[in-house]
């Protein structure tokens, strides 16, 4: 309540003798003092205090007694403690904690002004100048913790400290501190200290230095990069990432870099981070690496070792670039996603095994625009995608020999310009203002959709217009270098193609009530500026190719129809758990008709002698990217059958029941073209897949030969006529299997909430630093089992072409010990795939990390020490060595 002071005056006044002596009352009491009620211009604001257990006010010495849980607000200024005394003469607040039976101070005063709190064991402030004086203090800033015998406070707000400890630990006796003799603190700038040197565990370190100083500002700083410390095989011993950082403003910063190597190379990268509110975000960066040939240092190196990527000396370039904007209705959208650069770029300069393995990369930018209201739609773009790996060639030499060639390539294709134009499918009917009501008419649908592309690749194809043999000794295509040299050959192979779909739509029409009968008619239409002629040049198995640029169409129609319905089966089982098990049955029957575009009189394809036997190919007379109708009538009817096998069960609620699936999917497909003259029966699709308890995943695959096959050989006869059960020859297999095991992760992802913050034992603030290892999740389990097998027609037996068991999870060995892994092992080739072992041990203020790739082309260690705190990052112990260039197999 509060309580006019003029009450107070008179009734304290009359026992003013007893003014220092504590009433026996335990009511709670509040006073609300204004500016102009004592000696206005002191008092700036209104002045509002209470006590739990009693308020004295001494009125000749006008000194004001709080006691029990005394608390006072003043403007910004707000002070907590057992005991407060105010002195209205000298304008001094002070206030202390109180021992109890057993000696313990309680109620510590706990001050805060602003975003600024002190707790102290005693303290006096100054309301008039602002001033303050601390004794035993304990002060936050940002991140940090200030711990100091002594601490005063100017009318400026800044803060000076004496003996102090800074340190970025919540606890009451931090693991580590940083402890000066003298010690000033420019809220939301910087605290400066010296001379000062680092102590860990209450053990000081023999490093001390005469000043510093550490950033602390409430909104983003420009400062120095310190860089990290380690050792290449390629590279020699290298300071990394170090540089600086330019905060330019609230959207935009600027981060450069560079590296320095040992063994004779550098690094620069320029990277930043831009956003605008309600607008768009992104990022954007570039590198550039020079890397010294390692064998130049070699003493007495007599012969070159042979380096996957490096021979020489290398240059390289990666540039990255991610926009995205915020998605609003009926505006445009741009965006970008780029992640390119020269060849062997990342896997020279990798600083994860994971970037050193990453291969093909893809990038776009693009601009779109669509709008609720109309039917239209329309997007420009480019894309580029770049791979790296080994091409292997195999032939034959003029001795007859089997010779291989292999080759390390980078194909590039860049689709440029990419323009695509939608209208989006709609009914005749609402074409002239009508409603639809739901009859079967209004399933009519059409649309329209455009796309015009050029696509430019470095990989150029026998299609593209250059003469090329039809032999063994044939290689696909060929690899340009993308030079200023290959570049008029590239783009002179890299038709134009404008592509034209209607989608036609003809509804379904329900039949006897349980059958769904749906027709569908097809229409695609391209349009390029290369056809190809091709011609045999005499005495030779070489084929002439004459290009004849233009405007050339291309296109192609179908129809069909299919039928399908469902069939249910349920099976009561009324069990404690189990109530029923139903099985869904979807059979389904569908007819195709294509015309034979192969056909002369349609021109898309050209039969082309290859020998001097008379031995014929049929060849596409379009560039890829065509939409080139496919050769051979089609008249085929598809069937096949789908099952779904569900579980109902009861919970632990009474009277809930929920589905389980134990078949996810079960299906048989296949078809039967009665066009052909020859093997009309297709293979035979078999697909299943499940999931059970939400942790066991299996998905297979499998394809059925129906016919006999002689000397490895297809023939035109069933393996059922051969006699015997056989219906048809298992042809290729494919399994994959997951488990995922982790209860403790599963149980959090249940309750549907994140853990509550810890509290710290001295001042309640949020977490400092993201977390690195969450070790309340005791193990996590990941076993992935991939296996193919296909059937060698010679051999009349499955060969395994690829199976492997990749294994990866954490294990929280103790409170402050987790261990992660990630493994797998390769049984084709008998070798152990990408092995990565980490520790990690959570040291409360502290983390550190051990990174292990102990075997393969990337071996390499880390371990790093370091403060969780973001404005501590650079006080860390780091040392980490990687072998990239070492020679394979080693």
């Amino acid at each position: 309540m509060a309580i006019p002071l003029f009450f107070w005056v008179a009734f304290l006044s009359a026992t003013e003798g007893n003014a220092q002596t504590r009433p026996a009352s335990t009511d709670s009491v509040k006073v609300t003092v204004a500016a102009d009620s004592v000696r206005r211009g002191d008092i700036e604001t209104t002045i509002n205090y209470k006590a739990k257990d009693s308020i004295l006010y001494d009125a000749v010495n006008q000194i004001m007694y709080l006691y029990g849980t005394a608390h006072i607000d003043y403007g910004e200024v707000s002070l907590d403690a057992d005991f407060i005394q105010i002195n209205w003469k000298t304008n001094i607040i002070d206030a202390r904690g109180t021992r109890d039976s057993t000696g313990t101070l309680q109620g510590k005063p706990l001050f805060k002004s602003g975003e600024e709190t002190y707790q102290a064991e005693t303290m006096a402030y100054n309301f008039k100048t602002k001033k303050g004086r601390v004794l035993g203090a304990v002060t936050t800033q940002g991140e940090g913790f200030i711990h100091a015998e002594t601490i005063k406070k100017n009318d400026q707000n800044e803060i000076y400290g004496q003996h102090a400890r800074y340190t970025t630990c919540n606890l009451e006796h931090p693991h580590f501190y940083i402890k000066a003799t003298k010690m000033k603190v420019m809220p939301g700038d910087r605290v400066v200290a010296g001379p000062f040197h680092l102590v860990f565990a209450d053990v000081p370190t023999p490093f001390g230095f005469p000043f510093g100083f550490f950033p602390s500002p409430k909104t983003r700083g420009s400062g120095v990069l310190i860089p990290t410390f380690g050792e290449s095989m390629q590279q020699g011993f290298y300071l990394r990432d170090g540089g600086f950082y330019w905060a330019l403003n609230e959207y935009m910063d600027l981060r450069l870099t560079g590296d320095i190597f040992s063994l004779g190379g550098y690094g620069v990268s320029v990277q930043s981070n831009y956003t605008k509110r309600y607008k768009y975000r992104g990022n954007f960066s570039v590198r550039h690496n020079y890397n010294k040939d390692p064998n130049n240092f070699r003493a007495g190196a007599t012969v070159r070792e042979a380096y996957r990527f490096n021979n020489t000396d290398s240059r390289d370039i990666w540039i990255q670039w991610a926009h995205s904007p915020v998605t609003l209705p009926g505006k445009g959208q741009f965006s970008a996603s780029v992640n390119a650069g020269s060849r062997f770029a990342n896997q020279r300069n990798f600083t994860t095994p994971q970037q050193a393995l990453s291969t093909n990369f893809t990038s776009s930018i693009s601009y779109g625009k669509s709008s609720p209201n109309s039917p239209f739609s329309y997007r420009v773009s480019i894309t580029q995608n770049q791979s790296v790996g080994t091409n292997v060639y195999r032939y034959k030499d003029k001795e007859g020999k089997d010779q291989t060639i292999q080759e390390e390539v980078q194909r590039m294709s860049i689709t440029l310009p990419d323009m695509s134009f939608g209208v989006a499918s709609q009914s005749p009917i609402e074409w002239f203002g009508g409603t639809l009501t739901g009859r079967w008419i209004e399933g009519i649908r059409l649309g329209y959709n455009l796309n015009l592309r050029q696509d430019v690749t470095n990989a150029i194809n026998r299609s593209s217009g250059i003469g090329f043999p039809f032999t063994t000794a044939a290689r696909t295509d060929t690899i340009l270098a993308i030079n200023s040299k290959n570049l008029s050959t590239i783009f002179k192979n890299a038709p134009l193609t404008i592509n034209h779909d209607i989608p036609l739509t003809l509804g379904t029409i329900n039949l006897f009530k349980h059958f769904k009968l749906t027709p569908s008619v097809n229409y695609r239409e391209s349009w390029t500026t290369k056809k190809f002629t091709y011609s045999r040049i005499p005495d030779s198995n070489l084929i002439k190719v004459d290009t004849a640029s233009g405007l050339h169409r291309v296109y192609q129609y179908s129809g069909g129809m299919s039928l399908t319905t469902n069939l249910y089966g349920i099976a009561q089982i009324n069990g404690k758990k189990v109530q029923a098990i139903r099985h869904t049955i979807t059979p389904n029957i569908s007819y195709s008709y294509t015309p034979d575009f192969s056909r002369p009189e349609f021109g898309f394809y050209q039969r082309v002698q290859v020998d001097s036997t008379g031995n014929s190919r049929l060849t596409s007379r379009f560039p890829l990217g065509t939409n080139l109708p496919g050769s051979g009538l089609n008249s085929s009817i598809s069937f096949g059958i789908q099952n779904n096998v569900e579980m109902k069960v009861k919970t632990d609620s009474a009277g809930v029941f929920k589905k389980v699936s134990l078949i996810d999917l079960f299906s048989i497909q296949g078809a039967y073209n009665m066009a052909a003259d020859s093997f009309n029966l297709s293979n035979i699709n078999v697909n299943l897949s499940t999931r059970l308890f939400n942790t066991f995943s299996f998905t297979s695959s499998a394809i059925f030969d129906p016919y006999a096959y002689v000397n490895g050989l297809p023939v035109n006869r069933f393996l059922i006529e051969d006699g015997g059960f056989r219906l048809a020859r298992l042809t290729n297999i494919n399994a994959n299997f997951s488990f995922e095991a982790s209860p403790k992760a599963r149980e959090q992802q249940e309750k549907s909430g994140m853990p509550p913050p810890t509290t710290s034992p001295i001042l309640q603030r949020g977490p400092s630093a993201a977390d690195y290892m969450d070790f309340n999740i005791p193990w996590t389990l990941n076993v992935g089992f991939t296996s193919n097998f296909t059937r060698d027609p010679r051999l009349d037996k499955l060969v395994n072409n690829a199976t492997s068991l990749d294994l990866n999870g954490s294990v929280t060995l103790t409170e402050k010990w987790a261990f992660n892994y990630t493994t797998g092992y390769d049984f084709k080739n008998k070798l152990l795939s990408f092995t990565n072992l980490a520790i990690t041990r959570d040291l409360h203020c502290w983390q550190m990390s051990i990174n292990w790739v102990p075997i393969g082309a990337y071996q390499s260690y880390s371990i790093n020490i370091s403060a969780k705190s973001s404005m501590l990052r650079d006080l860390k112990i780091s040392r980490s060595e990687y072998s990239t260039g070492r020679p394979w197999g080693r």
